[in-house]
């Protein structure tokens, strides 16, 4: 597998128009929520508003938000989040991508946001990241508004963002990063992990991707869970999950057939990683969900 034809193997994030940058606004109220474990070459920002998430992964390390939290993922770091606690709360996630940054400001591909230690920071970074929050709590007002101007305000808020991000907040990149002898593992990553989320619906095995990898099962098992604290089954039923636990929600499907469109081997499976992931199984939310 030649793991340098990265255009293959990222995931594509489509701005959301009008705008140069893609967003979402996540209200979630007394609902437990997955995200698995994936990556894409654009700058992702993650900003806690009000409530908290229990568990944000990035790169390996293990972030809890509460209220005015900023979390940044840099250019193609694994990263996903799990939340079960029942509990309301509003979030932002916006991804600039990398290549309008780039074209922007070229030495982007010499540098890293560092944003997610504020222990770190200086007195300067404190004053800028209490300003990046307040402009962040305006965009998420502008976003729920029907001003006329929305998006033109948007997307000045989200400029105001990406400078401060920039000016105030980026290092030069290790060398150990640019050169870094675990490349490779990074690389691997990167393509199992979008492997499994584009195939997810397929017949995916730990034989069949250690061939794709030209290693051997036992080593891909021992790799994987060791970088990625999950086993690989348990990630591929995650990643199908996820996706069942979407359309669940549309109210379309009944539970055989949410089974077989995601890959699941049964229900059984379906109903084991519902109970896991979101604390009951897929038959007891969607009768949950019929009940409202």
């Amino acid at each position: 597998m030649d793991y340098n034809i990265r255009q293959n193997l990222h995931e594509i994030v489509i701005p959301t128009d009008p705008l140069s940058f893609w967003y979402c606004l996540f209200v979630n109220q007394n609902t437990q929520t997955y995200v698995a474990p994936h990556w894409h070459s654009g700058i992702e920002l993650s900003y806690t508003q009000t409530g908290e998430i229990d568990d944000f992964h990035i790169a390996g390390t293990h972030y809890s938000t509460k209220a005015g939290r900023i979390l940044i993922v840099n250019s193609q770091v694994i990263h996903g989040s799990s939340n079960r606690i029942q509990k309301f709360h509003t979030a932002l996630g916006i991804i600039f991508p990398f290549n309008t940054i780039r074209r922007l400001y070229p030495n982007i591909v010499n540098k890293v946001i560092q944003l997610n230690d504020p222990s770190m920071f200086n007195a300067e970074q404190k004053l800028y990241y209490a300003k990046l929050q307040g402009l962040l709590n305006q965009f998420i007002a502008m976003a729920e508004s029907d001003d006329e101007f929305k998006f033109i305000i948007m997307q000045k808020l989200a400029d105001q963002v990406l400078l401060i991000l920039l000016t105030k907040f980026t290092v030069n990149m290790p060398s150990k990063m640019k050169n870094s002898k675990k490349a490779y593992i990074v690389n691997r990553l990167q393509f199992i992990t979008q492997y499994v989320n584009n195939h997810y619906k397929e017949d995916i095995s730990l034989d069949l991707l250690a061939k794709k990898c030209n290693v051997s099962k036992n080593y891909l098992a021992r790799f994987f869970k060791q970088e990625m604290e999950i086993t690989v089954n348990a990630y591929i039923n995650n990643v199908r999950a996820q996706n069942a636990h979407s359309q669940m929600l549309g109210g379309k499907y009944n539970l055989t057939d949410l089974s077989s469109l995601n890959g699941f081997s049964g229900v059984k499976t379906m109903n084991r990683t519902f109970k896991r992931l979101y604390g009951q199984t897929a038959s007891e939310l969607k009768k949950d969900l019929k009940n409202k």
